[in-house]
């Protein structure tokens, strides 16, 4: 036979379920995750497509340029005095086939502590230039970091502990380390990287330094270093980013890059962008540019549509090419490229 509850016992069971969810509710006020992401797609055409044997023109569904669509998780814990733990797992997507893409959290999986002395995160993450030269170089695919010798301009690494400075009158920076955990040879494989930028009103200017060592080994490895302006006047923004690279393993040579770019919002709804981007390869003929125009139109805060339009050219036996049937960006020497891709994007 059942015991029936007493007044006493039913009032103490409420006060316990009571403290049970203060204790919760106090949890979820003080932590939180969010699931956030964006899926884009771009219908493309783009002329002499290289296979290897031959090239030609073709039209097809991709990922979108601009933003490129990936799915996350993110949360926080306030632990008090104004000292956050943070976490980020994000995910590439293909949504043209519903696939995933590589490594599957492999635009960011780490673990850090932010505050008022700024932010340090461990783990797979971007790199500090990611973070500041954006304002300078034209980012969004179709960019400048695709070209050998400068991937440092924006880029992901393994092993990775990145520290984030305050924004302190203007100023701020990051220092960036990637172990590289060779076994007997410490150096080998490492990333180091260093960026800051300053901001007063409508003047910004930054800076980024890069080295890398060869990850078989030995005291050969490769440097970056960018630097870039920009001015807002108002009706137009215009940039200017230079940088430097110095290869010294694989296939060893030594490049400038120049990226002249200007940002015209034309209302609140529409902007659009052109840039113009030299690779010139030292004692060389083998260069490439291409010029990039670009637009976008927000159907509201979180849908847009998306359009480009590139024409690249190499010369001698430069053989880069934004789309290629070859792994690594790689055309057919001496070839041109014209590109065209509109899109709709969509940020949840």
């Amino acid at each position: 036979m059942s015991t029936p509850f007493s007044r006493s016992s039913l009032r103490l069971s409420t006060m316990a379920l009571a403290v049970l969810l203060g204790q919760a509710g106090m949890a979820q006020a003080q932590s939180n995750v969010t699931i956030y992401g964006a899926i884009g797609l771009d219908v493309i055409s783009a002329t002499h497509v290289y296979n290897g044997t031959g090239s030609g023109s073709v039209v097809k569904i991709d990922d979108n340029a601009i933003v490129n669509s990936r799915i996350g998780i993110k949360g926080s814990e306030d632990l008090g005095g104004g000292l956050k733990a943070v976490f980020d797992l994000e995910s590439s997507i293909n949504p043209d086939t519903g696939t995933a893409r590589s490594t599957f959290w492999n635009r960011g999986a780490y673990v850090g502590l932010t505050g008022g002395l700024g932010s340090i995160k461990v783990g797979h993450q971007w790199n500090v230039a990611d973070d500041y030269m954006g304002n300078y170089f034209v980012f969004g695919y179709y960019a400048p970091f695709l070209m050998s010798g400068f991937y440092a301009l924006s880029d992901y690494y393994d092993n990775a502990i990145k520290y984030n400075s305050p924004n302190i009158g203007g100023f701020e920076g990051g220092v960036y380390y990637a172990a590289g955990e060779k076994a007997g040879m410490h150096s080998a494989g490492q990333k180091f990287q260093v960026a800051g930028t300053y901001t007063g009103g409508p003047f910004s200017a930054g800076l980024a330094a890069f080295s890398e060592k060869n990850p078989l080994g030995g005291t050969d490895g490769n440097t970056m270093y960018a630097a870039g302006v920009s001015y807002d006047f108002g009706v137009a923004k215009g940039r200017l980013g230079l940088a430097t690279a110095d290869v010294r393993y694989t296939t060893p040579f030594k490049a400038k890059l120049y990226d002249l770019g200007v940002d015209v919002p034309i209302n609140a709804a529409l902007t659009t962008s052109l840039d113009y981007v030299k690779k010139d390869v030292t004692d060389s003929p083998d260069d490439t540019y291409y010029v990039r125009g670009r637009a976008s139109y927000a159907l509201s805060k979180r849908t847009s549509l998306n359009f480009n339009l590139i024409y690249l050219k190499n010369k001698g036996n430069a053989n880069f090419a934004f789309i290629s049937e070859l792994p690594g960006f790689a055309g057919e020497a001496g070839q041109s490229q014209t590109i065209v891709t509109a899109g709709i994007t969509h940020s949840f």
